[in-house]
């Protein structure tokens, strides 16, 4: 950390200065992306995590084994912390980043996609199999018989 000018005391970074390459951390911290409501759906094992562009993110809560357990009362029991970036369980300690969410949301929709166009890939297959390449190789000379 640089120091001051004064003896004894340091200068704060500026943001500026601390920037991020990561666009989900952009967008999070640079464009303001915030969670602003969690609607717990614990008979059908989902959170609905709002933000505040009004979408929603559904999560299971089978993917975290303390929420898994957790019974309906204490999953009401939750807080917006972190300036509205993560949510947190005190009494089961669980704590989740809207960084965490906005990543398995994209991974799992990825997924999804490249799925389906293997699926759709392998339907088209079994009409039209395709050929393996093969190589040429040159025929080796024969050895003079003698």
């Amino acid at each position: 950390m640089p120091t001051s000018s004064k003896r004894g005391t340091r200068t704060s970074a500026r943001k500026a200065d601390n920037r991020s390459d990561d666009p989900v951390d952009q967008l999070i911290h640079e464009g303001g992306l915030r969670i602003t409501d969690v609607e717990p759906l614990a008979h059908q094992g989902l959170l609905v995590v709002v933000l505040n562009t009004g979408s929603p993110l559904m999560v299971r809560t089978a993917h975290f084994p303390r929420l898994a357990k957790a019974t309906p009362a204490q999953l009401d029991e939750w807080e917006i912390i972190a300036d509205g970036t993560a949510i947190g369980w005190e009494a089961i300690d669980e704590h989740l980043s809207l960084k965490g969410f906005l990543t398995a949301e994209v991974r799992n929709e990825v997924m999804d996609r490249l799925r389906s166009r293997l699926l759709q890939g392998v339907k088209h297959r079994k009409h039209k199999p395709v050929a393996a390449k093969r190589t040429r190789t040159k025929a080796k000379p024969k050895a003079n018989a003698r």
